[in-house]
């Protein structure tokens, strides 16, 4: 067993919404406390973490619904890293819990929710996540350091290989897939709640808000309708014209412009 098996664990349950399996997985467990709707983030860190064969390394062999004393365990264990210096200074890697106070402190007393890395961005802007009861949602989200309170790092049966992930082994700069992308525009767009379907274009996001072209609450790594109508402005200032579906500017990136964006605000594209 391994981080990846972890991760794999998550990455199934995503697009679930409520009431659902993990919940009355939980219930059955532990019992009627765990009836109705009950909040279930570390629910689905648990049922990940059962069905990877990492409940020992991930719970502690516990059952956690609270994350409150989920990272207390943490901190009993001698595992917790408070994020009180930054992204790049904490270490924070693929496979950590991580933790999250809404109001931007690091006091595990405060903490609101709690999901897994995915990833860290090569610049260090960005933890990518998955997360349970995200909008009522199993989902990819984007963090940024202040929302998180701190993560747990658990000892895996195999640790994991690298810390960051920037799209492309070995590159410094962040990198941003064009098809990968377009699909994400395409998935992400009809959605509310904000799902994350391919990190990177959280790049894309905040060039356009740099641009001018997007408000700065839309770069949340969804690329919905907003980011959309944000790229079709960026095509009209390279040049191209046609907003309709199927023209030049309707918002579904291209090549040309992609690049051009990349160029300007220091990510790479590649097809």
């Amino acid at each position: 067993m391994s981080v990846d098996t972890m991760i794999a664990q998550v990455e199934r349950w995503i697009g679930t919404g409520e009431p659902n399996e993990i919940q009355s997985w939980y219930r059955a467990r532990n019992g009627a406390a765990y009836s109705g709707n009950f909040a279930w983030c570390d629910a689905t860190i648990t049922r990940a973490a059962v069905d990877a064969g990492e409940h020992d390394a991930v719970c502690f062999g516990t059952d956690f619904a609270y994350t409150v004393a989920h990272a207390q365990r943490f901190k009993d264990a001698g595992a917790w890293h408070a994020m009180t210096n930054g992204i790049k200074a904490s270490g924070i890697r693929r496979g950590d819990i991580i933790f999250f106070d809404w109001d931007g402190s690091s006091e595990i007393g405060k903490i609101d929710h709690v999901g897994i890395v995915t990833g860290v961005s090569a610049d260090y802007q960005y933890v990518f996540t998955i997360e349970g009861n995200t909008a009522n949602v199993c989902a990819r989200r984007v963090r940024v350091v202040h929302d998180i309170a701190g993560f747990g790092r658990p000892k895996y049966k195999t640790p994991p290989k690298s810390t960051s992930t920037s799209g492309s082994s070995g590159s410094k700069r962040p990198v941003v897939s064009l098809s990968k992308l377009i699909a994400a525009f395409k998935k992400d767009a009809p959605k509310k709640g904000t799902p994350v379907s391919y990190e990177p274009a959280i790049y894309v996001e905040n060039a356009l808000v740099a641009e001018k072209l997007l408000a700065k609450q839309y770069a949340d790594g969804h690329a919905g309708m907003a980011t959309r109508s944000g790229y079709s402005l960026w095509q009209q200032r390279c040049g191209f014209h046609g907003t309709q579906p199927g023209g030049d500017a309707d918002g579904t990136p291209g090549m040309t412009t992609l690049k051009r964006l990349g160029q300007k605000h220091g990510f790479d594209v590649v097809a």
